[in-house]
């Protein structure tokens, strides 16, 4: 990061050129007489608050200027001040970024590389398992919140299962988020999936991001998929998943409680309960679930990637992932309370990094 001495105010031109070269992208600038509103997407950085941070210090303005950040081409909010505190868009602002948003010229044409990475322990003859591959996908915008993700999975080893190493596609899917209506949040995502599934997955999320209360509900219809050397297996879309939750941040220290119920993977119903502590890059999360298939607990981590930037030009951007999220169960026996990744965050874990009651307390 570096920071520039200024004897002035940067023009909205130079402001825009100089987050651009930054790796920000959809960057737009909103003068009014008394105010600066900057629109801008950053998809190195897993949460919002480092790219506030972060363009704020390329800004170092004389001015006030009050940030809107971006999510997979929606405006997420305005953070404003030192400490970034939140409020929602008005309409002014969401006018100006309809006439803005430019998908053909807005976006670098990214290439993410991201770890896959799948182990069981306990074993008796072979204690630690694990199947390792990586990713290189991308992601492309098509329409204003509608993209497409596409990649090839590159296997590296494979002591858990009987499937071959072979160079395949990756999971890849349309992908489409939106705010409904003001913190009515929906996300639809059609293709395949990790955990060898393929289908549609459904969210909708009610969450205000001053406040520390959310609601959702997630639905899924998926089938098996298996793509051997030259060859597609696909089973019929025959596993339904509903699950609701609701989702609580604690006044101390970033921590949330997510109580979640529902059917799950392979019709197995029940409940699950989650704790989460969020750090400025970093969260991690304890679980304890109880279904038909039986009980478990674990922990689960999501953080970005060393190096993060490889390679950036004026088009083109070589990235590692900005989120790698695992999760591990003590129970290897039973698939209990699972739910299929996507490839793409899901809306509790990305909606949360929005909080205002997180961004502005780091």
């Amino acid at each position: 990061m570096a920071v520039w001495l200024m004897s002035g105010p940067l023009s909205a031109q130079d402001l825009r050129k100089r987050l651009w070269d930054a790796g920000f992208e959809q960057v737009h600038v909103h003068e009014t007489t008394d105010t600066v509103t900057v629109f801008f997407e950053h998809r190195l950085f897993r949460t919002p608050y480092h790219s506030l941070l972060y363009a704020s210090m390329l800004a170092d303005e004389s001015r006030a200027i009050a940030w809107v950040p971006l999510y997979h081409n929606r405006p997420m909010g305005v953070y404003e001040g030192k400490g970034f505190t939140y409020r929602a868009l008005n309409d002014e602002e969401r006018i100006f970024f309809r006439q803005k948003n430019n998908l053909a010229q807005g976006y670098r044409f990214h290439f993410r590389i991201s770890p896959d990475f799948s182990a069981r322990f306990g074993n008796f003859d072979d204690p630690f398992q694990t199947k390792t591959n990586v990713i290189v996908d991308t992601r492309v915008y098509l329409l204003p919140g509608l993209s497409l993700q596409a990649g090839l999975l590159f296997p590296l080893e494979n002591s858990l299962d009987a499937q071959e190493k072979n160079i395949r596609i990756a999971p890849s899917h349309l992908h489409y988020f939106t705010e409904l209506l003001p913190s009515h949040f929906v996300s639809i995502t059609g293709g395949l999936f990790h955990y060898d599934r393929y289908g549609i997955d459904l969210q909708y999320r009610y969450a205000r991001l001053d406040r520390p209360w959310s609601i959702g509900v997630e639905s899924g219809l998926t089938g098996y998929y298996f793509l051997p050397p030259g060859s597609i297996y696909s089973e019929a879309l025959n596993d339904l998943s509903f699950v609701m939750d609701v989702e609580y941040r604690l006044p101390i220290e970033n921590i949330s409680v997510q109580l979640s119920a529902g059917q799950f993977l392979f019709s197995d119903r029940g409940f699950r309960a989650d704790l989460i502590k969020q750090f400025p890059s970093i969260e991690v999360g304890f679980h304890a679930a109880l279904t038909q298939a039986g009980t478990t607990a674990g922990f689960q981590v999501a953080f970005p990637l060393f190096p993060g930037k490889i390679l950036r030009g004026k088009k083109v951007e070589v990235r590692t992932t900005e989120e790698f999220r695992w999760e591990y169960t003590y129970n290897n026996e039973a698939v209990v309370a699972r739910q299929y990744r996507l490839g793409t965050p899901r809306l509790a874990d990305q909606l949360r990094q929005y909080n205002g009651r997180f961004v502005g307390r780091n």
